[in-house]
C-alpha cells in the first residue's frame, strides 16, 4: 500500500528560486479539505492582487479564466467557510446609484477545522473595494511565483492542485490516494488533474517497472515542476529517473544464476543465497518486511508442493521457480524442534510465495482496476494487499 511501502527514489518538487514578482501565502487555507483546489486558488489569486485592484465577478472571471456561475460557487464556498465576507451597499448608499460590494477576504478561518486552530496573528491590507485580512507569517508559509497563480495556461482547478503540491514538505511521498485525503475532490477528479497536469508539462510521472523498483512491483515516482517543461524534456527526465531506480537497486538484487555444466543445476555465490541448504544448514536467513501470524505447530507437509489453492494452476514462471528452490522447501532442512527458526523460514517462503502471486496474477493491473471502481473513502490497492495476504499456500498437519 501507498503509506508503508518505502520508494526506490523519492518524489521531487521542482521550485522557481523566488527573487521577485512572488506571494507568500499560509498553508493554513492551502491545506484545507473543506474548500476545493479552485476556490483555494481563487483566494490565493485575492491575496496576491494589487491594492489598487477592483474585486467583481467579470474581473475574477478574467484572472481565473473561468465562467461567471464557476466563480460565484468559489466565492460561496468561501463564504461558507468563513473565508470571505461580502457586504451589499445599496444604490442609496452610492453616489454612482448603483449596488455594490465590498469584500473581506480572510487568509485564516476559525470556522474551517480541516486546518490547524491556532491563535494568528492578523495583518490588514486596504483595496480598492475589498480588505485583505492576512497572516503575519513567521512560520508555516509557502512562496508562490506569481506568473503561476496568473498563468492561463492551467485553468483553477489545476493551479490550485499544484499550490496544495507545492506546500507539502519535501519528505512527501505522493500518491493518489494521499492527495484524495488532503484535498475536497474524489480520486476520480484528482486522478484526473494529475493527468491534465502530466499533459501540460507541470508532472513528470514515471511508471517504474518490477525489475526496477525495490519492491518488485510497479511503483509511480512524481516530479512536479512549477515551470512547465516540454514533452522533450519530459521524457528525458522520466529516462534519467528510471535510469537512476535501476542504479539504486544494483546492489539490492543480484544477477540471476548462471546453470552449470550437464545436470543444469543453479549455481549462485553464498552471499546472495537467501536460504538454508543440506550443505549450508546454519546459514542466517534474512526476516521478512511483514511477517504473518503462523502457528507454529502446523507442519509442512513434504510430499505436496506447496501451492496457493486448489483451484488456482501454477503458471510457467511459478512452475520454474519452484523447480529452481525445490531444495529449500524440503521439510527436511528445517529443523523441528526450534520452533522459531521453523516459523522464520516458512514466512520467508511466504513472502515469496506472495510475489509470485503479484507476478501472475499482474498485480498492478488488478489493484489499479479494483481501486478505479472503489468509492472514494476506499482504497482499491489496500483491497488487492489484502486477497493477496489471504491466498495462502496449502498447508496439511
Amino acid at each position: 500500500m501507498d503509506k508503508v511501502i518505502q520508494k526506490t527514489i523519492g518524489d521531487t518538487v521542482c521550485r522557481i528560486h523566488k527573487t521577485a514578482d512572488f506571494t507568500i501565502l499560509s498553508n493554513g487555507f492551502i491545506g484545507s479539505t473543506n474548500i476545493s483546489c479552485q476556490a483555494i486558488l481563487l483566494l490565493a489569486q485575492a491575496m496576491s492582487l494589487p491594492q489598487n485592484w477592483n474585486f467583481t465577478i467579470k474581473g475574477l472571471e478574467k484572472i481565473c479564466a473561468v465562467g461567471e456561475t464557476a466563480v460565484r460557487n468559489m466565492l460561496k464556498e468561501l463564504e461558507t467557510w468563513g473565508y470571505l465576507v461580502r457586504t451589499k451597499l445599496m444604490p442609496s448608499k452610492e453616489t454612482h446609484g448603483r449596488i455594490k460590494y465590498i469584500y473581506d477576504f480572510y487568509e485564516y478561518s476559525a470556522k474551517d477545522t480541516s486546518v490547524p486552530q491556532a491563535d494568528v496573528v492578523m495583518e490588514t491590507y486596504t483595496a480598492e473595494n475589498a480588505t485583505l485580512y492576512k497572516v503575519k507569517k513567521d512560520s508555516h508559509f509557502t512562496v508562490i511565483s506569481n506568473k503561476l497563480l496568473r498563468s492561463k495556461k492551467l485553468n483553477p482547478k489545476q493551479k490550485g492542485l499544484l499550490l496544495k503540491v507545492l506546500s507539502l514538505p519535501n519528505t512527501w511521498k505522493f500518491s493518489v490516494s494521499g492527495l484524495v485525503k488532503i484535498c475536497k475532490e474524489g480520486k476520480s477528479a484528482i486522478k484526473a488533474r494529475l493527468a491534465e497536469l502530466t499533459e501540460l508539462g507541470y508532472l513528470v510521472r514515471t511508471r517504474l517497472k518490477s525489475n526496477e523498483s525495490k519492491s518488485r512491483g510497479f511503483e509511480y515516482i512524481y516530479e512536479f515542476f512549477e515551470i512547465a517543461l516540454s514533452k522533450e524534456d519530459a521524457e528525458k527526465k522520466s529516462e534519467k529517473t528510471r535510469k537512476n531506480a535501476k542504479k539504486s537497486i544494483k546492489d539490492l538484487f543480484p544477477k540471476k544464476v548462471k546453470k552449470s555444466g550437464k545436470t543444469g543445476a543453479y549455481t549462485a555465490k553464498k552471499q546472495h543465497s537467501g536460504f538454508r541448504s543440506s550443505e549450508n544448514p546454519n546459514a542466517e536467513i534474512p526476516q521478512a518486511e511483514k511477517q504473518a501470524q503462523l502457528n507454529t505447530n502446523e507442519k509442512i507437509n513434504k510430499k505436496k508442493k506447496l501451492s496457493y489453492q486448489d483451484s488456482i494452476s501454477p503458471s510457467a514462471p511459478q512452475r520454474k521457480f519452484q523447480k529452481k528452490f525445490q531444495h529449500s522447501f524440503n521439510v527436511e532442512n528445517v529443523e523441528k524442534s526450534e520452533d522459531e527458526r521453523m516459523m522464520d523460514d516458512y514466512t520467508q517462503k511466504f513472502e515469496i510465495y506472495k510475489g509470485i502471486i503479484k507476478q501472475n496474477i499482474d498485480f498492478y493491473e488488478f489493484a489499479s482496476w479494483l481501486d478505479r471502481y472503489c468509492d472514494d473513502d476506499e482504497d482499491g490497492w489496500a483491497e488487492a494487499e489484502q486477497i493477496v495476504e489471504a491466498t495462502k499456500p496449502l498447508e496439511s498437519s
